[in-house]
């Protein structure tokens, strides 16, 4: 009797989702700074569907102006751009890169980021904010290939048969991957360094550009960007017994 009773306010019991949140420390303490400096990013040379850098100077800008407390600084040009056009000024017409020339470019960006006295220079020249800059890459990817698949056939007495095989499947998309550097520009030192990977792949029957697949791709990123500098909070549900 006491199992069947027990089985009988199980069976009678029912039960309810509540929505939770979970909040979530920032990775670094941003409250010394009352300013922040997008200060524009490295992207590989050649030619591009999107303007990587300048679409990502823009769109965190916002998120930034929307979602912190801090004053957005926008410069005409962003600082990083003149220290990289430097390295350009070396290397051969424009759109006509050798190997080497992308390999001499990538070693001279990556000594800008990480050059301490540059990014104090800028921090003294915008007032000591927090500086936000690094690399950004966008690239289409190839993933068509057979894929195995099941179907269900009948034969010739109408019964239905499993059926195994491959089928050739066109899937297109595309990869975004970031680095971004937090800076103190009070010293030029690097407070944070993060990097973020984000992929979609299409359907052979999706038409998708390369600017709207890049904007998806950072919409999936940008909460974990916000993460770094700014407190979180994880919306999830909770079941609880009724």
């Amino acid at each position: 009797m006491l199992v069947l009773a027990g089985t009988s306010l199980v069976a009678c019991a029912s039960f309810v989702e509540i929505p939770v949140e979970t909040p979530l420390q920032s990775k670094i303490d941003v409250s010394a700074f009352r300013r922040v400096l997008v200060a524009g990013f490295v992207t590989d040379l050649g030619e591009a569907d999107v303007e990587l850098a300048p679409e990502t100077t823009r769109l965190l800008q916002n998120q930034l102006r929307s979602n912190t407390k801090l004053q957005v600084l926008e410069p005409d040009r962003p600082p990083l751009n003149d220290a990289l056009e430097k390295s350009l000024e070396k290397l051969g017409e424009g759109g006509k890169y050798t190997k080497q020339e992308r390999e001499q470019y990538r070693l001279d960006a990556d000594r800008v980021l990480q050059d301490g006295e540059f990014w104090r220079k800028v921090g003294e020249e915008y007032q000591n904010p927090l500086i936000v800059t690094g690399r950004v890459g966008f690239d289409a990817q190839n993933r068509s290939g057979f894929q195995s698949e099941e179907r269900v056939v009948r034969d010739q007495f109408n019964r239905p048969r499993l059926v195994r095989g491959n089928r050739y499947l066109e899937r297109k998309g595309f990869s975004l991957n970031a680095e971004f550097y937090f800076v103190d520009g009070r010293t030029g030192q690097t407070l944070h360094k993060e990097k973020f990977t984000e992929e979609v792949l299409y359907g052979e029957d999706q038409k998708v550009s390369p600017l709207s697949s890049y904007f998806e791709l950072m919409d999936r990123l940008l909460p974990n960007f916000l993460g770094v500098i700014s407190p979180q909070k994880i919306r999830g549900t909770r079941v609880l017994l009724k």
